[in-house]
């Protein structure tokens, strides 16, 4: 009998896979062209820019890579658009993490031209997702394995609260709950953007599993790191030899406290699109770093991808950027059969 990744295959001809050919932030948000230099300038007064690159393919921020006079190693200039004080929470997470994983580390945080930015040394490499859609010869297996290890690792470090993080990530209010999370969803289902694109019989059938499936959705009690944003498209990449290796995990903006079936759940939003080595291989390596997932996670997962997406929709103008919009409602047309044939299995 097909699974419901197989059953559902023809929405592979429609999405976008791992946001691919999502509208980036360097197409929506123009600098002024002297900002960078003046950054340097502001941070490194006894220092020359030689030069400047934006480095494409971030949805929320901008990322450029600069080269300085008497410098061996290029550095990363982050500009942050969306929340100013993200900057705080992942220079915080490099100093708590940089022993754990490869992930950049936040040397200078401050302000520039009324732009929140960082310095971080810049990592090589290209991300896992370029890898994987592309025609280069890798090991897929090897690849996820060593992603599940390392989402493990993550997962293993724990805070007294689940919620989201202040800047020296103490958990602030609201505490999360099933209940907190509902709440979200029947929120994000009225607001504007979601009910412009999502028929009534769509927003009413997500509504209804959320009910239906509340006692599966994570409680109180899971206090993990949760890098938030934990995809292809944010895991760097390198050749060594003959071999594929991760040099980094980025973007830790959304990090938050709570279940690492929120990662997990990132990672395999696409898995229906990938060889089924992609998801057999990652969760093989969370199970060798010891994280055991409970018998109805699938179901908890498709809740947790609906989420997301509905909060991507909410925050998503369908003029600015149809191609997002379009591939958010087929993953969530997708999760909701996923969810249909799961009904029937209970």
């Amino acid at each position: 009998m097909r699974d419901e990744h197989e059953e559902f295959s023809i929405f592979r001809n429609f999405t976008m896979t791992f946001k691919q050919n999502w509208e980036k932030a360097d197409t929506h948000h123009t600098i002024p062209a002297d900002l960078v230099k003046g950054i340097v300038n502001f941070v490194y007064p006894s220092q020359k820019l030689i030069s400047q690159k934006i480095i494409s393919g971030g949805c929320a921020n901008l990322n450029i890579k600069i080269c300085l006079e008497g410098d061996e190693t290029p550095r990363l200039v982050r500009l942050y658009l969306r929340d100013k004080e993200a900057a705080y929470r992942e220079q915080a997470l490099g100093d708590l993490l940089k022993k754990m994983i490869p992930l950049p580390e936040i040397s200078y945080v401050g302000d520039y031209a009324g732009y929140r930015f960082a310095i971080a040394n810049f990592m090589e490499g290209i991300t896992l997702r370029d890898l994987l859609l592309s025609k280069e010869p890798h090991n897929v297996d090897t690849i996820m394995y060593d992603v599940g290890k390392l989402l493990g690792r993550i997962s293993h470090c724990t805070f007294p609260k689940a919620g989201f993080f202040g800047n020296n990530l103490t958990v602030i209010p609201p505490f999360f709950s099933k209940k907190l999370l509902t709440t979200f969803v029947k929120k994000w289902l009225q607001d504007a953007p979601v009910i412009s694109q999502l028929s009534p019989e769509t927003r009413s059938k997500i509504e209804f599993y959320f009910d239906f499936y509340a006692p599966f959705l994570p409680d109180k009690n899971e206090k993990s790191l949760v890098h938030g944003d934990f995809d292809p498209a944010n895991i760097l990449v390198r050749q060594v030899k003959d071999t594929w290796t991760i040099t980094g995990i980025l973007d830790w903006e959304f990090a938050f406290s709570g279940s690492p079936l929120w990662d997990l759940s990132n990672m395999l939003r696409y898995a229906h699109e990938m060889p089924s080595s992609f998801e057999t291989a990652f969760l093989r390596g969370l199970k060798k770093e010891n994280i055991f997932l409970p018998p109805h996670w699938r179901i908890t997962t498709y809740l947790l991808t609906l989420s997301s997406l509905l909060s991507l929709l909410a925050r998503t103008n369908p003029k600015k950027s149809p191609i997002q919009c379009t591939d958010i409602k087929n993953l969530i047309e997708f999760y909701l059969n996923c969810l249909d044939l799961s009904k029937g299995k209970l």
